[in-house]
C-alpha cells in the first residue's frame, strides 16, 4: 500500500516536471516532497496546493493575510445566507429587527475584509 502512494506522488511530480515545472530545494511542510515551481508560483505536485515561501516571521504574517481573508469572507457569506434564510421564515418583529441587525454587523465585517484585502493588493503592487 506505502508503495503504491510512494508510486503515485513519484509519476505526479513527474508529470508536472515534465510540463515545464522547475524543481525547488524546499520541501511540501504538509507531505514532504519536493516543491516545484510553475508559472512563478511555488507549489507541492503531490498536495495540489500553493506554497508561499517566507524568509521570518514578518512576512509570514504578510504572507497568510490573503489566505485569512478569504476564509473570513466565506464565512461572513455562510452565515448572511444562513441568516437570509431564517429571515425570509420569520414574521416575529422583534427576530426580523434582531436578525437585519445581525446581518448588517456581518456584512460591515465583510465589507471592511473586502477593503482591507483591496488595500494590502495595492499596497504590494509595484510602483
Amino acid at each position: 500500500m506505502e508503495r503504491t502512494r510512494s508510486d503515485e506522488r513519484v509519476k505526479r511530480l513527474a508529470a508536472v516536471l515534465k510540463s515545464g515545472a522547475k524543481l525547488r530545494t524546499e520541501s511540501c511542510p504538509e507531505c514532504g516532497s519536493p516543491l516545484v515551481e510553475v508559472k512563478g508560483q511555488v507549489m507541492c505536485a503531490v498536495c495540489d496546493k500553493p506554497v508561499v515561501i517566507v524568509r521570518d516571521e514578518t512576512e509570514a504574517g504578510r504572507a497568510i493575510y490573503p489566505y485569512v481573508l478569504s476564509e473570513l469572507e466565506e464565512v461572513m457569506v455562510a452565515k448572511i445566507d444562513e441568516l437570509t434564510r431564517i429571515l425570509a421564515r420569520t414574521g416575529d418583529p422583534d427576530e426580523i429587527e434582531r436578525l437585519a441587525e445581525t446581518i448588517d454587523a456581518l456584512m460591515t465585517v465583510l465589507r471592511k475584509g473586502v477593503e482591507l484585502r483591496e488595500y494590502l493588493r495595492e499596497k504590494d503592487q509595484p510602483k
